[in-house]
């Protein structure tokens, strides 16, 4: 009788550690795999990202192909403004989320650099001026729109950090929530790591094109 307890005993521990095992290998913790196309990418500033998606892929281990939920996470000129780190994002339905970044060729918007080359002509620079204050009025009712968390995050240097992660809601009168999450754009110049005061401005774009109004973020890195 003895030996017939402890045979089971033993079965239900040999038992119990396989359904353990089984189960650590059911559980999905891998991100997606981000993957970029060979050739160069020009991309002007302002410029719809599509262009940037072109081409790119997120595939995941046990979702497959899940180059749906990809999105242009952060836009990052260099100091010449000529390159621009573009970094991605993608997740599976387990919300592991991949990340990566590539490099970009960089033309600024012609107003913006004509604003600097002519700093004499104060009419025509006046009215450029004018123009972008316009852009980030946040006067517009239209659709989408575009809400967050806060607009002041501070952060250490070298600190990780998710920009998407500050993006309250997205909405719009036709498209769903959540194509909108995969058409946030957030244009704005900082560093990766070096500390400084940054502003950055979200905007969603609807199946149509149009825009939100944008929301502001200051990021700080000290």
């Amino acid at each position: 009788m003895r030996k017939y307890v402890v045979g089971l005993l033993v079965f239900a521990c040999i038992l119990a550690g396989g359904l353990y095992y089984w189960m650590g290998l059911q559980e999905d913790t891998d991100a997606p795999v981000i993957s970029f196309p060979e050739g160069s990418v020009l991309y002007e500033e302002n410029e719809d990202t599509s262009v940037l998606l072109e081409g790119v892929t997120a595939i995941d281990e046990v979702d497959g192909d899940v180059s749906d939920t990809l999105v242009v996470e952060s836009i990052i000129p260099s100091s010449d403004e000529t390159s621009a780190t573009v970094i991605y994002y993608a997740r599976d339905t387990k919300n592991n989320v991949g990340r990566a970044s590539r490099e970009v060729e960089y033309r600024p918007e012609e107003g913006i650099l004509w604003i600097l080359e002519t700093e004499e002509e104060t009419e025509p620079e006046t009215k450029k001026i004018e123009e972008t204050e316009e852009e980030y009025s946040g006067l517009s009712t239209v659709y989408p729109r575009i809400t967050l968390t806060t607009h002041t995050v501070t952060i250490q240097n070298g600190e990780s950090y998710n920009l998407l992660s500050y993006v309250a809601s997205v909405s719009d009168d036709v498209d769903e929530e959540s194509y909108l999450y995969t058409q946030i754009h957030i244009e704005g110049m900082y560093e990766i790591s070096g500390p400084g005061v940054y502003e950055l401005y979200y905007t969603v774009a609807d199946r149509e094109g149009n825009f939100s109004d944008p929301a502001k973020l200051t990021l700080t890195i000290e």
